[in-house]
């Protein structure tokens, strides 16, 4: 398997050279077999502890798959950050659809969105607030430690918060649920711009 391949790519390989069926993979994983073909596609990917998981099965070091790219286009690197699973999923296609070249990789978990910063280069970080197992304001205070020119955006339904994230000096603010017009006026405005992006 060459370094250079995407994470999808790996997994297929993996998979094959194991002979081991997507249905297979899936019920080791306890997820459906819709889910494995997208992340093989790389239409969605596995979060950390699912790729902890994919490793110890296959036998290679976690950091093969983690280090992998998500995909080939060389374009933007969003994160999206969301732990209520309907909000997560439908920003998440909102971003992908939107922005169809960028390399869109999102999670319920902070820790799991900082384990991903650790190893890759982000420009876009799409932050809720108030989250399970953390919080959107301390989170983004880590990634910009990590990376001092990433663009974060909050993507929240509390207003308040307004003052301390701007405070912050981050790249926008947005109001739930998130929308194409809202994430193209976003974009638009990044405080470090991404150029070629916009559709």
């Amino acid at each position: 398997m060459a370094a250079s391949n995407t994470l999808g790519e790996l997994l297929v390989a993996l998979r094959t050279k194991n002979r081991m069926s997507q249905k297979e993979l899936a019920d080791y994983l306890y997820v459906n077999q819709g889910t494995v073909s997208r992340w093989e596609r790389g239409v969605r990917f596995p979060d950390m502890e699912l790729l902890q998981k994919i490793a110890s099965r296959f036998d290679v070091d976690p950091s093969v798959l983690m280090d992998a790219p998500l995909n080939r286009s060389g374009g933007m690197s969003v994160i999206l950050v969301e732990d209520e699973p309907v909000l997560l999923e439908d920003s998440d296609r909102t971003l992908r659809e939107f922005l169809p070249e960028a390399a869109v990789a999102s999670f319920r978990w902070p820790s799991d969105a900082l384990a991903y910063a650790e190893a890759h280069r982000i420009d876009v970080a799409f932050l809720d607030i108030e989250l399970v197992g953390g919080d959107g304001l301390s989170l983004a205070r880590r990634l910009t430690e990590r990376n001092p020119r990433v663009n974060v955006i909050f993507l929240t339904s509390h207003p308040e918060y307004a003052t301390e994230a701007l405070n912050m000096f981050c790249s926008g603010y947005v109001l739930k649920p998130l929308s194409p017009e809202k994430l193209r006026a976003q974009i638009e405005h990044l405080r470090f711009p991404e150029v070629g992006v916009l559709p």
